[in-house]
Formats: C-alpha cells, structure tokens, sequence
C-alpha cells in the first residue's frame, strides 16, 4: 500500500504526526511507513521530511520524537538503504556566526555584514559541481544557538537566514548549557553533525566554519572519524591565522580561506564547484562588497585579501579542478 502513495502526500500524512506530544502508537506509524518503502521514494521521504519550513524536520522526528528502539530501526533502514545506491550529493553543512555575517572576532567588517559571495557560494555548493544541477536541499546550518521552547529560536534563525536569500536548508541547533566553553560548542557541533550523517549515511559532507570557535577542530575530527564521507572543512579566518597555522590546518583536511572567493577557489580544487561556478561567487562578492560601509583601514585589509583570492581563481587549471562525482 506505501508504496503506491506518493511520497509528498505520505510527507504530509507524517508531518501532524510528530507535532506536540507523540504517541507511541503514532511513533508505530511513522516507523511502519517509512520503513516499507526503498530506494528513491525512500530518499525522497527523507528529504520531503527534512525540508519542512520548521523545526518539525527529520532530525527533530528521528532523534527527538522516536523511542530509542524505534529510532534504531529506523536508522537501520537508513543505513542499508544508503548501502544499496550511494549519491553523490554533497551535505552543506555550515556555521552561522563570523562565517554568514560578521558577529564575534572579525574585525575586518562591521558587526551583522553578511559577508560578500556567501550567499552565493553557499547555492552553488547545494546545487552541486555536475553538470546536472543536484537536488537541492541540503544545505544545514550547524550552531551552538540554543533551540528554544517549541523551536521558537531555532525558527527565527531560520527565518533571518531566509531572508537573506539562502536556498532551502535546515538548521540543527543547540541549547544554553552548549554556550558555555568553546569545547561545549565545538561538542555540540559535532553531534549534530554526526547525526546528519546518520540521517544521509548516502550522502558526502562539506563544513563551512570560522577560525573563532573551534570550527577547524570540529572539521579536523570529523574528518579523522572511520566514515569517510567529510570531503573537507572551509575555515574562514576572522582571527588572523598565519600561513604555518594554515598548513598545519590543511594537513587535517581543513582550507582556510579569507574572503569567499577564496572559499570557492578550495571549493574547485576540491571537485565540488566547477570553475563557472566558482566565478559566480566572484561576481557576487565584487557586487556586495560595493554596498558595505567600511572604514578606510577595513577596506584596505578586504581589498588586499580579495586581490589575492581572485588571482588564485585566475590561476585555477585542469589540475586544481579534479572532474566532479
């Protein structure tokens, strides 16, 4: 019978189900569903899930709505389905503070600029390096916010990143008691980034992070974990990194970058932008750039750092740009 129905209408049958309190009868149900269908329409359920609009998404039903052996039937399913037919899209997963907007150590933009090309780069990277655009959709926001009561934070997080223009994403939060330490956050990132994976095992990941809050320690570990679905971690310096702290960094598989032109640049070498798409993000970021205020010593620090990206870009060839899939 599942499988006869269309997922978009099986994704609205499930969404009422695990809004508010959520019975364990209810739980039967959503487990029952999801688990008797496979391959694409299986996929297609998850992400139908995922995009919800709200906090009410895949990660919220799975790890906060499900008993623990509900769940771990469930996250079976997950991982054989991904077993069978591995994709090659590509998880965005992505900070938000001093790596969107300006808010903490950067002193090179005004606090709140939502930092040039980002907004670009950030498309390019969910639409994928094939010449066929990928699935849109996986873009998450990764941060130590702390959720709220009912998700009500984690919404207004949402709304204000959508305002800027973002693609369809979701947003895996934190709480207070993650505030605390730069390990509290960094530990809290990687929870849900680990859960990320337990809810895409199929898919490859990407980590756009800051210098200012352990991000390059998060991507480091994730990327020494034994899956080896992390292709990389971008680390945006806001905290002045000098070049034997940057190769130390890229030795454990995090680029640190300066202005997102940079970012694409790693993005190319790394086969998950085409050069096109790369010079997209330039564009955007020259564009941008003209409509933020800065002070004189600010604009000759960002016009230096973005003189050196886009002559990296420019000097992009065949071998920086290893063929996508």
């Amino acid at each position: 019978m599942t499988a006869t129905v269309p997922t978009a209408l099986l994704a609205r049958l499930i969404g009422p189900l695990h809004r508010g309190r959520v019975t364990r009868e209810d739980q039967e149900a959503i487990v029952d569903t999801m688990t008797a269908l496979e391959g694409a329409p299986f996929r297609d359920l998850k992400y139908r899930l995922n995009a919800t609009g709200d906090h009410h998404d895949l990660e919220h039903l799975v790890f906060d709505h499900l008993d623990e052996d509900l769940q771990e039937v469930l996250l079976e399913h997950i991982a054989a389905q991904a077993g069978e037919e591995p994709a090659s899209d590509l998880r965005v997963l992505c900070d938000i503070d001093d790596t969107v907007q300006s808010a903490i150590h950067d002193e090179r933009f005004p606090r709140g600029t939502v930092y040039p090309g980002v907004v670009e780069l950030l498309t390019q990277l969910d639409r994928g390096a094939t010449a066929d655009p990928g699935r849109v959709g996986d873009l998450t926001f990764v941060t130590a916010r702390p959720g709220g009561p009912l998700g009500l934070v984690e919404q207004y997080t949402r709304d204000d990143l959508s305002e800027l223009g973002m693609p369809t994403h979701t947003v895996l939060g934190g709480s207070l008691l993650n505030l605390h330490t730069k390990n509290a956050i960094a530990e809290r990132k990687l929870q849900n980034m680990e859960r990320d994976h337990l809810l895409f095992p199929e898919c490859r990941m990407v980590f756009i992070g800051d210098s200012g809050q352990a991000d390059g320690d998060v991507g480091a570990q994730m990327a020494a974990r034994p899956h080896d679905h992390v292709v990389g971690t971008l680390l945006h310096d806001v905290t002045g990194l000098d070049d034997a702290a940057r190769a130390t960094w890229a030795e454990q598989g995090v680029h640190v970058f300066d202005t997102y032109v940079g970012a694409a640049v790693h993005a190319v070498r790394l086969g998950l932008l085409r050069p096109e798409q790369a010079y997209a993000v330039a564009t955007a970021v020259r564009t941008e750039l003209e409509a933020v205020e800065l002070e004189e010593e600010q604009t000759a620090r960002v016009t230096a750092l973005l003189e050196a990206d886009l002559a990296d870009l420019a000097a992009l060839d065949a071998t920086d740009a290893p063929p996508a899939g």
